[in-house]
């Protein structure tokens, strides 16, 4: 009649209520969408007399997600850095402030100060050692106040923020055109899971990067080791690659805890085994970030290498999944473009 009617006022002048699709739909409702096992689902059903003649398709919901298997995001970041080859791999020289200066713990010396500065400028690296020397380290102490390079009479020369300091780099991009000249890798696209037989699983991250190039990379990650000890694989190891948001079937040796992911009034859980989807790569602890299907509870650090099993899964639009058949074949970029 196009007469608008407040639900509330006609609720308390009428005493009646929309009509629901049948008997305690709204409980119903509730129940199935809330319980995370099914025989928590049919116990809470039967607690309010809702019974069905059939259980077999009473479950949880199981949230489908699609995986991001696009090659989006930057090759490098912005930041192009200077870079000394070294024995033990490549280092990067970054301006760093003198608020973050730290002593070695076991030379007494400024870590990554890079040896050639202190032969250059010994009055300004020892100026910058004394004074974190007496606030025990301490850099943020130290050089609260404005810091001025010493001139070789004693009095102050001009104001000091940033040092440069070597650093190791795992991963990053080099520049063919400037052999002195790197930046840090941009976006992964994706990883490539290895079972090695009597060792376990590894991973070879694969960047943006590496898209263009005519061989993918063959070194997978080992937790705390630089890139020169990485492991070298073979693809006849190689069973799936991993995109963000595809689905995993993970079972582990021991007990898995999963932390809630945005309910801090949910405690956290450990479980044998779990479907779940994969979210994101750490390489320097070589783990991964998993979340549940309904993204209640993430392990944000789960270790691939001693799990005990590890299998990739399919997931429909309507949250049916079913397991993919391995191994997959290892592609590169220019073989996904020459089968497109």
């Amino acid at each position: 009649t196009g007469e608008i009617i407040n639900k509330e006022e006609y609720e308390k002048s009428n005493g009646i209520y929309f009509p629901e699709p049948w008997t305690n739909f709204r409980k119903e409702l509730d129940i199935r969408t809330s319980c995370n096992t099914k025989e928590r689902m049919i116990e809470c059903l039967n607690a309010e007399n809702i019974y069905y003649d059939n259980y077999e398709d009473v479950k949880p919901i199981f949230v489908s997600r699609m995986p991001r298997r696009k090659v989006r995001g930057i090759a490098h970041k912005e930041t192009i850095r200077s870079i000394i080859r070294t024995d033990e791999g490549i280092k990067t020289l970054n301006k760093t402030s003198i608020t973050k200066l730290k002593l070695d713990k076991k030379t007494g010396e400024i870590s990554g100060y890079p040896e050639k500065n202190k032969r250059d400028d010994r009055l300004l690296y020892e100026a910058l050692k004394n004074k974190l020397l007496e606030y025990n380290g301490n850099g943020e102490k130290a050089f609260a106040e404005p810091f001025y390079k010493p001139k070789s009479d004693g009095t102050p020369g001009p104001l000091v923020k940033t040092v440069k300091i070597e650093e190791k780099s795992t991963l990053g991009v080099e520049f063919k055109d400037n052999e002195k000249k790197y930046a840090d890798n941009g976006d992964m696209v994706r990883i490539d899971v290895f079972k090695v037989e009597g060792e376990g699983y590894y991973f070879i991250p694969i960047y943006v990067s590496d898209t263009i190039k005519d061989e993918l990379p063959n070194k997978a990650c080992v937790a705390g080791k630089k890139y020169t000890d990485w492991k070298e694989m073979s693809n006849e190891d190689f069973i799936f690659s991993l995109y963000p948001r595809d689905l995993l079937y993970i079972k582990g040796k021991n007990k898995i805890k999963l932390n809630p992911s945005n309910n801090e009034k949910e405690d956290p859980i450990e479980v044998d085994e779990l479907m779940a989807y994969y979210v994101k790569t750490g390489i320097s602890s070589a783990a991964i970030k998993v979340i549940t299907n309904d993204n209640m509870y993430e392990q944000s650090s789960l270790g691939i290498k001693t799990l005990q099993t590890m299998k990739k899964y399919e997931v429909d639009m309507l949250g049916n999944y079913h397991e993919v058949k391995l191994p997959e074949k290892r592609m590169n970029f220019k073989n996904r473009k020459e089968e497109a």
